[in-house]
């Protein structure tokens, strides 16, 4: 399978990786390395690098080096190094077109993670530890267990740098791996190996109610133009509610908690991932990405008119198009503005009689919260001349005796 394909190994310069480069070479596998630096060791850590290059060169395999800065990110130590280790190989795999990435993750670090994640509750998927594939990376050593690597080297006299920070109880996986497993080793003597039989089964529990999330999200998820529709009444049928919640929302970057608030709030609710917007509507939840909520957006818009964020012209002659208004040009004065709605905003909209809260306006047309937060208004100092691309305020309109008239087009 791998024979024909073009390998990144990421090799660290640690017994682990070197095994992982020696095994690949040995069986004539197409492989290239890459090492990161992360620079926290001083001169151990330029040791580790150059006796990697120095692998390399004795057998012509092309070698990647890279220093990072793990300050630059704002988490721990070792989660910044997880994040730039990985943005790195992911450019490698855009720029070289590498097949596929190889790390030297172990069954040892399987059980460690899973270990972590119980402390930290990440549910079901966290019990299945370290997949042996995500995306583009490969694990092909997680089967074996640190010993049993260990063992290979000395055999086949593999040479390998020992990070002392591995000695450290400065982070959690340290900890675990030098107390709670020899604890657990203690009680049990095959505690490694039934710790790794589980976590076999739980990766084909995970895999079943991934394949019943699939089910059910197409099933109820039904998308119209940008938005997916989900019928309330249908989900919550789903029992255990807040587990199938969880399963479903999990990906868009939603707390099971709040849609679960949600499912029972009135139409107009809604709440924010980091990409998404959950909104209540008529007896569904719409799903869709969320455009740029910034309400603190206002830009100038004088006389030779506007290119961004929307394009806007301004004529003394008549201008044809779709989105065409005709303005008493003494109603209005320059530069105008253009920004978003905020709260308490109102407006004399053309057709009716009387004052209306664009908030009301919103609701009446039944503005999506995306289309709300994307909706432009046009201004001429504090009022709106404008609901822009919608509805015009009577009060700058021309008439036919409207001496000056300034037109306006939308591109």
């Amino acid at each position: 399978m791998l024979h024909s394909k073009r390998l990144l190994v990421a090799v660290s310069g640690g017994v682990d990786s070197m095994v992982l480069l020696d095994l690949l070479r040995e069986l004539s596998y197409i492989i290239f390395v890459a090492h990161c630096n992360f620079q926290l060791r001083g001169e151990e850590s330029d040791l580790d690098q150059q006796m990697v290059k120095e692998y390399c060169n004795t057998h012509d395999i092309p070698f990647y080096q890279k220093n990072f800065d793990t300050d630059l990110l704002k988490q721990s130590t070792q989660m910044a190094a997880r994040t730039l280790r990985y943005e790195w190989f992911e450019t490698l795999i855009q720029t070289e077109h590498y097949d596929w990435v190889l790390t030297a993750h172990h069954a040892d670090d399987n059980i460690e993670t899973l270990l972590m994640n119980i402390i930290r509750g990440t549910g079901i998927k966290g019990l299945a530890a370290i997949p042996e594939q995500n995306g583009k990376i490969l694990r092909p050593l997680l089967k074996y267990y640190k010993s049993e690597i260990v063992d290979y080297a000395k055999t086949h006299s593999i040479k390998w740098r020992e990070d002392r920070s591995n000695q450290s109880d400065d982070y959690t996986r340290n900890i675990i791996r030098h107390h709670l497993i020899p604890q657990l080793i203690k009680i049990h003597p095959k505690a490694l190996e039934n710790t790794s039989k589980t976590i076999e089964l739980t990766k084909e529990a995970v895999s079943v109610v991934h394949q019943q999330t699939e089910a059910f999200r197409n099933e109820l998820f039904q998308i119209r133009e940008d938005v997916t529709h989900i019928p309330i009444k249908s989900l919550k049928t789903l029992q255990p509610l807040s587990f199938w919640i969880h399963q479903l929302f999990s990906i868009y970057g939603f707390d099971q908690g709040e849609v679960i608030k949600l499912v029972d709030a009135p139409k107009g609710k809604f709440i924010f991932s980091q990409y998404y917007t959950l909104e209540v509507g008529r007896g569904d939840l719409l799903l869709y990405k969320t455009v740029n909520r910034n309400m603190n957006d206002e830009f100038e818009v004088f006389e030779d008119g506007l290119n961004k964020p929307v394009k806007i012209r301004f004529s003394t002659e008549q201008i044809n198009g779709e989105n065409h208004l005709s303005l008493d040009a003494s109603t209005i004065s320059f530069p105008l503005k253009l920004r978003k709605w905020k709260k308490g905003d109102r407006f004399f909209p053309i057709g009716m009689t009387g004052i209306k809260k664009v908030a009301k306006f919103f609701k009446d047309e039944k503005y999506t919260a995306n289309e709300k937060a994307a909706q432009w208004l046009l201004c001429s100092g504090n009022d709106i001349v404008w609901i822009v691309g919608k509805r015009l305020d009577r009060r700058f309109v021309s008439s036919k005796t409207t001496e000056n008239i300034i037109h306006i087009n939308l591109q």
